[in-house]
């Protein structure tokens, strides 16, 4: 086994309604490594497995009895972030497309050798890492904005309220905010919620 394969045990659950090809698949991620929590064979198992288990990593047939594996994986992938490979004995261009646009980030054709699933396991996991940490870096930046904006209407209304200089309702707001132990955002919220609150609006 490879070395970063022990440092990471991924918690892994199969969505296949094939019991033998589900045993397989479990046989071989076992090999390298991972915990197999589950194997759901419709979509609403599969929905229950993945609230309760948390999986860091879903193999998801294409044909899932009656219904569209894809369409299983974009359902499971709204709930939460996860890295998801779609598993299918169809490599049609249009498959392939959807299984992208619904977000999974890996295609493994079937029947898959060990080294073809650990490989695509190890790529899927990569872009999947960048991925979360790119939607992290826009959640951040967002908050920054976010807090700008209040920050700055805050400022604005101690300039007038308190007849400050912009200089002196930003310190004012700095000081307050280290004095009641509240972050900034959350004490430019309540000057505005006051503001409104006073003048009505």
């Amino acid at each position: 086994m490879r070395e970063s394969e022990k440092r990471r045990r991924l918690r892994v659950l199969l969505i296949e309604d094939d019991t033998l090809v589900g045993m397989g698949l479990r046989g071989q991620l076992e090999r390298l490594g991972h915990e197999v929590i589950g194997q759901a064979a419709t979509h609403a198992q599969a929905d229950a497995l993945y609230r309760t288990g948390q999986p860091d990593l879903a193999l998801v047939d294409i044909r899932l009895g009656g219904h569209d594996g894809i369409e299983v994986a974009r359902s499971l992938l709204a709930q939460r972030p996860c890295a998801m490979i779609i598993v299918s004995a169809f490599s049609d261009e249009d498959l392939v497309r959807r299984a992208g646009e619904a977000g999974v980030y890996g295609y493994l054709i079937k029947p898959a050798s060990l080294e073809s699933l650990r490989a695509q396991i190890e790529v899927v996991l990569k872009r999947f890492a960048e991925n979360e940490a790119l939607r992290a870096e826009k959640e951040k930046l967002a908050q920054t904005l976010e807090v700008r904006k209040l920050t700055e209407r805050a400022k604005g209304i101690l300039m007038k309220r308190a007849n400050l200089s912009e200089e002196d309702a930003h310190r004012r707001l700095q000081q307050e905010s280290q004095k009641r132990r509240i972050s900034l955002a959350d004490l430019a919220r309540k000057i505005i919620e006051s503001e409104e609150l006073i003048s009505g609006g």
